[in-house]
């Protein structure tokens, strides 16, 4: 099974380290990842766009919570490719997907 990486937010010390290592994490450059900790670090949540295996997100997760960044790991329903995130959260949390399903049943 695979899993889409959410991360909420940024609270740390060194915001050019976190940048760093988070663009590496992603593999992508300093200046798209700079961007997305800055809107973390305000609170704004990020998604990875890419499906991330099980065994790869084990590693990645406890890496970036040391970095200062709230992660949270959404299973996909339908794990061939094409899977879409399950509503929810693997960390207990209320995450970004269930956020946005609760507004939803408020406004019925």
């Amino acid at each position: 099974m695979s899993c889409f990486l959410m991360i909420n937010s940024w609270a740390g010390s060194d915001q050019e380290m976190a940048t760093e290592k988070m663009a590496r994490v992603f593999r992508m450059g300093q200046e798209e990842a700079s961007p997305i900790v800055d809107n973390l670090a305000n609170g704004n949540p990020w998604q990875f766009d890419h499906q991330v295996s099980d065994r790869q997100s084990e590693m990645a997760e406890p890496y970036l919570r040391n970095l200062g960044f709230d992660v949270e790991r959404i299973p996909v329903i339908g794990d061939d490719g094409m899977g879409m995130p399950m509503q929810g959260s693997s960390t207990g949390k209320t995450g970004f997907f269930a956020k946005i399903k609760n507004l939803f049943k408020k406004k019925r």
